[in-house]
């Protein structure tokens, strides 16, 4: 993925000399000529790291370093500053900033301080890289994982749909001593309930018509590892019991079995219904409940997450523009303007929804306002997420791919004209669902 380097610099001798050594070592610059104009290619442009000159008029360096610390504090801001001014250089980097040059600056020098800069921030982007936010919220989020991790207590994972509840537990079971181990995932509303006790449980041959053979549920697939029970209040009731056994003498019989098969992992579950209503309902098992959770993180949802929104907005158009081989999509004023004020009630998963739709149909131009409305408005809220309607949705669109290459032949340029998409965008499609001519 490319590097890109944000550098403002009043200077315009200086500017240039520096954009032609940061691109003759493979970079991408963008230049601004004081603060203010910064700032600006900064909240479209999303650079990997910043270079910005200290004294700039009317908005000097100071102005970007705290711009950057309060809406992207992971990406490295380094200060460029004459020998007059090193001691408010280095009151900069006390309020954040990653390093700072004095002028007349050294080539290699500057060239080492960037890859020092790109190392530092892939370092503290490793473990929690899914997790993106700079909020408090999502930063104090990072800091309870190690916590959630260090024991093999039960979590019970509270947010709601699409706050990104899967990958938290992904990031607990990475954080824990069980990291080696395996990571089984299993959604309870996903399952028909006449197969779940088997796919949690597993069952032996001849143990119900049709079991032809053995087969490990999920308890014994995650021996050794973490097991993450998802959509938990969607257990049916009848099976509470066994699984409340399961997790109190970490044992179960597998359907047909006769000898209990003990197991060895730490479990983890998630919801976003009310289990303490359901509990008061007697739609769920209260001692269950305070067996699953031991300990407990609740998700923000993401209107609440203050300036994640622009961030995640500008991490997705990377990912998408990269995905469908096309230049970077850029968003207009009012655009932004609109994801910032929409409630999001899917949360992440629909800002990310929205913003591959934006890309597709705007591939390498910049998204308007009205594109965000008219995708916002068509998103559904109507009903809570099903799995299996999920399952439809994407069985129709493998169709209509389908059946847009065979008319023409698997000619993949008159298949995209076809479907009113741009060719990348077919091949990404093509290549999300493993569709070959074969």
């Amino acid at each position: 993925m490319t590097v890109k380097i944000l550098l403002a610099e009043d200077d315009e001798r200086l500017r240039r000399l520096l954009q032609l050594v940061l691109n003759d070592a493979g970079y991408e610059v963008q230049t601004a000529a004081d603060g203010g104009r910064a700032i600006e290619y900064w909240k479209k442009w999303h650079p990997s790291l910043v270079f910005t000159d200290l004294m700039m008029e009317p908005l000097n360096g100071l102005h970007v370093l705290r711009f950057g610390q309060d809406h992207y504090p992971d990406i490295p801001c380094i200060i460029l500053t004459a020998f007059g001014t090193v001691e408010a250089a280095v009151d900069a980097m006390k309020k954040g900033a990653f390093d700072f040059l004095t002028k007349p600056i050294d080539h290699t020098q500057l060239l080492e301080v960037v890859k020092q800069a790109i190392e530092a921030n892939l370092q503290t982007k490793h473990h929690y890289q899914d997790l993106l936010g700079s909020s408090e919220v999502m930063q104090a989020l990072r800091n309870d994982i190690n916590s959630l991790a260090s024991t093999d207590s039960t979590v019970l994972i509270l947010g709601e749909s699409g706050t990104g509840k899967g990958l938290v537990a992904k990031e607990i079971h990475k954080a824990s001593k069980r990291h080696n181990g395996p990571f089984v995932h299993l959604n309870c509303a996903s399952i028909p309930a006449e197969l779940l006790e088997s796919e949690l449980f597993g069952h032996k041959k001849g143990s119900f018509t049709g079991s032809t053979g053995n087969h490990d549920g999920a308890f014994t697939r995650a021996d050794g590892g973490i097991l993450f029970l998802d959509e938990i209040g969607d257990l049916l009731l009848s099976l509470q019991p066994k699984l409340l056994h399961a997790v109190e003498e970490k044992e179960f019989l597998p359907l047909g079995g006769t000898k209990p098969q003990a197991v060895s992992l730490k479990i983890l579950s998630s919801t976003n219904l009310d289990l303490k209503e359901m509990v008061n309902r007697k739609e769920f098992r209260m001692d269950l409940f305070y067996r699953l959770n031991t300990m407990q993180v609740t998700l923000p949802p993401l209107r609440n997450r203050g300036n994640d929104i622009i961030e995640l907005t500008n991490t997705f158009l990377t990912f998408f523009s990269n995905e469908f081989d096309c230049q970077e999509c850029t968003l207009s004023e009012e655009a932004f303007k609109i994801i910032e004020t929409y409630s999001w009630p899917g949360n992440v998963r629909e800002l990310r929804n929205t913003i591959e739709r934006a890309v597709l149909r705007c591939p390498g131009k910049a998204i308007t306002a009205d594109c965000i409305s008219e995708i916002c408005s068509t998103n559904d809220h109507t009903q809570p997420e099903n799995p299996k309607t999920n399952l439809d949705l994407v069985a129709k669109e493998q169709e209509f791919l389908l059946a847009a290459l065979k008319l023409h032949n698997w000619n993949k340029t008159k298949a995209a004209k076809e479907l009113k998409i741009s060719r990348s965008a077919l091949r990404y499609r093509l290549k999300k669902y493993g569709i070959t001519n074969s």
